[in-house]
């Protein structure tokens, strides 16, 4: 068990991220007080005070009562033009200041201790790529680049990867205004949950009653909005889930018939298709005659055996026949997801994955790391079979070289908790191929009307660099039951 006393415990969380990034495995990390601060077994302790001659900033390590480090600094602290904060003002830049100075810290001291850098250094938000993009705006690229290497001690490889992902992206952000809207609908029904999964999805096999009961309610929800969405300019649509298409085609339909009926002008339209086994001929001309553009359909890996092992109910074959299918129907845009660090899976598993699914030419890979999430399967598991950091790292650069070789140029990023080697989720895409919503879900850069259980809105405040938002239940039972209370929520917000 590791434990923590620190004495800013507004930052308990923050520095239990930082901890984590060493010591993944510590999902529960002990909270000490001024009381008891030492045990038997690992024991972190902060002090953060002022004294005549300025703030000072100091951790020790201890381990079986024995301290065997020690790192304390006196930080200063300035905004982007080097002129004085004072950190007492109670101020959103005092208060960020404050909060960096104590994890740049941590960070030094477990990396210290543990003797190793991590990829993405300090960095623990989901998403690298926004603060990239916020210091460029600020301070320039250049600038933003030596941030990330020397001060948040990002590796420079993660540090280009960064600015490529930028760079590729400011072409569909340029003309993004305040009157500018994403809408999300989710349908939470899926046909068997994946091992690795953690989303709210049921499985439709044993849930027909309550999916009869949930889309009237997502349908109301979507009525009750239409007028907030009128005032708007749409810039992407995206239905997803669970799995939209495991949905039987008459229902299918009838969300693709009110989701059309709400939106009169032209936007970008896409639909999760994620499961292969849930792909049929009809449902992919329904979709095509709603005006979907662009679907998702997954592999995940192309080995039987792995598939099996993570709860995938169809095979490989499956997901050709799949694919096949929705070129023939006239799909141009199609993506594949694939994971890294799959059980048992090595580099030359995820060589032979990568080549099979290039044989259909996707207009989009999403080359995913593997998270192990506390509400998923493989957590109560706890799989001894997984690749370790090393290999998911050697995993991850053979992906993205392969991809870059091959035409495809990294347009999206996120990170998630408990994710392999502290590595990252990357969306790649032949040019022309981007897709608009996931560029604007990841970056933050447009508001989003999100629709259904567990889907949260948010309302972007740019002059106030705000973001504000309105979550709807998880629990479907509840959603179906507190239906007006989500819609007046997101009435309230926008």
């Amino acid at each position: 068990m590791f434990s923590l006393y620190t004495e800013t415990p507004s930052f308990f969380n923050d520095i239990c991220e930082e901890i984590r990034l060493f010591l993944p495995e510590e999902k529960h990390i002990l909270k000490l007080d001024g009381k008891n601060q030492m045990n038997a077994g690992t024991v972190l302790r902060h002090f953060f005070w002022r004294d005549e001659t300025g703030w000072r900033n100091r951790a020790e390590y201890y381990d079986a009562g024995k301290k065997i480090a020690v790192l304390e600094e006196r930080p200063e602290f300035a905004d982007d033009k080097k002129e004085p904060v004072d950190i007492t003002a109670g101020t959103l830049l005092a208060k960020k200041l404050k909060k960096h100075t104590v994890k740049q810290l941590i960070y030094r001291i477990m990396r210290d201790v543990h003797q190793k850098e991590m990829p993405w250094g300090s960095l623990t938000g989901i998403r690298p790529t926004k603060l990239f993009r916020e210091l460029s705006n600020r301070r320039g690229k250049g600038e933003a680049h030596k941030i990330f290497v020397d001060h948040y001690r990002v590796s420079e490889a993660k540090t280009q990867l960064a600015e490529t992902i930028c760079r590729v992206q400011e072409p569909f952000l340029k003309d993004v205004g305040g009157e500018d809207i994403d809408i999300y609908i989710g349908i939470p029904f899926c046909i068997s949950r994946c091992k690795y999964c953690s989303f709210i999805s049921r499985d439709l096999t044993f849930n027909e009653t309550i999916k009869d009961q949930y889309l009237p309610r997502l349908f109301y929800e979507l009525d009750a909005l239409k007028e907030v969405m009128d005032q708007y300019r749409i810039r992407a649509l995206y239905i997803g889930g669970g799995t939209p298409t495991a949905l039987e085609p008459h229902d299918l339909e009838q969300v693709l018939k009110k989701a059309g009926g709400l939106f009169s002008q032209h936007m970008e339209f896409t639909v999760e298709a994620g499961r292969p086994d849930t792909v049929t001929e009809e449902k992919l001309h329904i979709l095509k005659e709603y005006g979907v553009e662009r679907i998702s359909i997954n592999a995940q890996t192309t080995n039987d055996s792995t598939l099996k092992l993570i709860g995938r109910r169809h095979t490989a074959s499956e997901f050709e026949r799949a694919f096949a299918l929705a070129k023939k129907v006239g799909f141009q845009s199609i993506n594949t997801d694939i994971i890294l660090g799959l059980p048992r899976e090595d580099v030359g598993d995820v060589e032979k994955t990568l080549k099979d699914i290039m044989v259909f030419s996707p207009g989009n890979v999403t080359v995913h790391t593997l998270a192990i999430k506390q509400s998923s399967a493989f957590a109560e598991e706890r799989q001894n079979d997984l690749p370790g950091a090393e290999t998911v790292s050697e995993m991850v650069e053979f992906a993205q070289e392969f991809l870059s070789q091959k035409g495809y140029l990294p347009y999206y990023l996120y990170r998630q908790k408990y994710m392999s080697g502290n590595l990252e989720n990357v969306g790649f895409a032949l040019p022309g191929q981007e897709c608009i919503y996931n560029i604007d879900i990841m970056e933050e850069t447009v508001s989003n009307l999100a629709f259904g259980a567990g889907a949260i809105s948010k309302r972007l405040f740019t002059e106030k660099n705000l973001i504000e938002r309105a979550p709807n239940v998880k629990d479907l039972k509840n959603y179906i039951d507190r239906t007006e209370e989500m819609a007046d929520r997101k009435k309230k917000l926008f």
